[in-house]
């Protein structure tokens, strides 16, 4: 997997984000949308950094993850774990990819960062994705709000707040 070390955002792989991507994922796969809306998507894939927080985020939840098997059957943790034998972390766009696939018409990413939409970019290249994404690098508010008109009743919108704990 190709990851960027040089990350504007922090919270990666941090327990807060480990649980807000594990609902994601069961709400993507009950819903298999057709259409899938990203706001603030930040990176496809980290390198991770064995920090305290990520110690105690998707490092615990992998290995804790036995104790549970609704946990370890979930899709997240299979993706998860395939991509923490690489040492890195998935973020919600490469989780997104990966549980949708081609089964998407459409995958809309909203970001400010550029380098954060350059590797969104990178990953869906990988997959074989690339003609079914739209990278939007401006303010997910204003720019989600034009698009919204536009969508299909089948589309999954993933409002991810910027800053989650």
């Amino acid at each position: 997997m190709k990851t960027n070390e040089r990350y504007s955002y922090n919270h990666f792989a941090k327990p807060a984000d480990v649980w807000k991507h594990l609902v994601l994922c069961e709400a993507m796969i009950d819903e298999q949308p057709t259409v899938y809306v990203e706001t603030n998507s930040a990176y496809a894939c980290y390198q991770l950094k064995r920090t305290p927080e990520q110690e105690y985020g998707i490092y615990n939840f992998i290995k804790r993850a036995y104790d549970f098997p609704d946990l370890s059957k979930s899709k997240y943790y299979e993706l998860e774990k395939t991509a923490l034998n690489e040492n890195c972390y998935l973020g919600s766009p490469g989780l997104a990819m990966g549980i949708l696939k081609g089964n998407v018409n459409k995958y809309y990413f909203f970001d400010i960062d550029q380098t954060a939409l350059d590797s969104v970019s990178s990953f869906a290249k990988d997959q074989s994705l690339s003609d079914r994404v739209e990278l939007i690098n401006q303010d997910s508010i204003i720019a989600a709000l034009i698009l919204l008109p536009k969508l299909s009743a089948n589309t999954l919108i993933h409002i991810d707040p910027y800053s989650i704990d």
